[in-house]
């Protein structure tokens, strides 16, 4: 868990002390007294009812009254005294819930929102002093503050993951080493190409070159409209590495302003064996291997008579 959700530096951070949990359980034992706390819910789940969500995540009468239960629940933890970890992981297992099922932060917030007036409004009746209604306010929206974020901050958290998760996907889909002939790999690049993805490429393709034994080795950029510096140089460590496991490897597909910027950038080129499209690049491929091809013929075919 991380450090933002440990339940010392959430009450650290939102200024909630002793005090606060006391006069929360004040306004809480009141309500209880005057059976306000059911109340609240009932009139909250009249006001949800109206809402266009209520029918999506709300499917039967049955799952109404059991999630009237857990918020039973809920709200009698919330104006209790005792605020430990396991009230902040409660919490953060309800954002994760409200992530998995999509709920928007249009009603979350909403929500909450609702529920802030109907409890202020059922303190307000509960007939306590000035004193500590202050008091009591105060600290309830300490706590109505702090619970929002434990629950937005797992959505967010669950909406950064699924990027990052489909980023990976993308990248893997992205990155097509294929065998295209005995001994030689295809690359093919289309789109964005930053120093991430280059370096993803370089692991792919090095560890297919070691999977098939592959000779030769071509990446065609044809697709990549422009690259920087940092993308050129490891471009060219590419070929360096494919080398050293004894695979040539040809970058077709070089644009004119592809071939500008290299030159501009002043990358150093070395012995990167590049044409202008794929096709040349195949020839290239197959013209290099057809000696080594014939000759292993030849062999067999003299061990044969």
């Amino acid at each position: 868990m991380s450090q933002s959700l440990e339940v010392t530096s959430l009450l650290e951070r939102f200024d909630i002390n002793q005090d606060d949990l006391a006069a929360l359980k004040t306004g809480g034992d009141a309500m209880k007294a005057a059976g306000k706390v059911n109340a609240v819910i009932d009139s909250w789940y009249v006001w949800l009812e109206k809402q266009p969500e209520f029918p999506i995540f709300f499917s039967s009468q049955e799952t109404v009254e059991r999630v009237k239960r857990l918020q039973t629940v809920y709200w009698e933890n919330f104006f209790s005294d005792e605020i430990d970890q396991d009230y902040v992981d409660y919490r953060v297992h309800i954002g994760q819930i409200h992530a998995q099922r999509d709920l928007s932060n249009l009603i979350y917030f909403a929500a909450m929102a609702r529920f802030n007036e109907l409890f202020s409004e059922a303190i307000l009746s509960c007939g306590l002093p000035a004193s500590d209604l202050d008091r009591v306010f105060n600290a309830f929206n300490k706590l109505i503050m702090l619970d929002a974020f434990v629950t937005s901050d797992q959505v967010a958290q669950f909406a950064r993951r699924r990027v990052i998760e489909s980023g990976k996907a993308m990248l893997e889909m992205s990155t097509p080493v294929t065998s295209i002939w005995d001994g030689i790999l295809l690359l093919p690049l289309v789109g964005v190409v930053d120093s991430q993805r280059t370096q993803d490429i370089m692991d792919k393709s090095l560890s297919r070159i070691a999977e098939t034994r592959a000779r030769m080795f071509v990446m065609d950029i044809s697709g990549v409209v422009t690259v920087d510096t940092a993308v050129a140089n490891n471009f060219i460590r590419i070929t360096q590495a494919t080398r050293l496991m004894g695979c040539d490897c040809i970058i077709s597909g070089i644009s004119p302003n592809v071939a500008r910027t290299l030159v501009e950038l002043g990358a150093n080129v070395g012995e990167v064996r590049t044409t202008a499209t794929l096709r040349d690049a195949l020839q290239l491929a197959l013209a290099t291997l057809e000696p080594t091809v014939r000759g292993g013929r030849g062999q067999g075919e003299g061990a044969l008579r």
